[in-house]
């Protein structure tokens, strides 16, 4: 119940009740690490069947919607989902290096050297 409390709506009190239990307890189990990870569990199998029904919309509206617009959305969620497509981000960098070429392989002999004292 307190995994999905989302869908449900309750208080820790009605929830309380309901089990059968003090509010305090509810209260100390939200503190327990094993209770802690035994509701991310819940939580994660209660997504997955979310997630279901999500890619069912998704297709629904990819195949019955009338906008264009709502099935490209829907096509390129499911797309981006799969990994099918990514956001393409240009970078371009100009890298100016006014040194001569015997600054340069001075330079490569300098590091050269640096490396061989470790």
């Amino acid at each position: 119940m307190l995994a999905t409390n989302d869908i449900h709506k309750k208080t820790m009190q009605q929830i309380a009740n309901e089990v059968g239990i003090d509010i305090r307890t509810i209260y100390r189990w939200k503190q327990d690490p094993d209770f802690i990870e035994y509701q991310n569990d819940i939580a994660e199998k209660v997504m997955t069947s979310f997630l279901a029904e999500t890619y069912n919309i998704l297709r629904n509206i990819v195949r019955g919607s009338d906008s264009e617009r709502n099935k490209l959305r829907a096509i390129e969620l499911v797309l981006k989902n799969q990994g099918r497509m990514t956001d393409v981000q240009k970078v371009e960098a100009k890298i100016e290096d006014d040194r001569s070429n015997e600054a340069i392989d001075a330079e490569i002999e300098r590091l050269k050297k640096l490396l061989g004292q470790i």
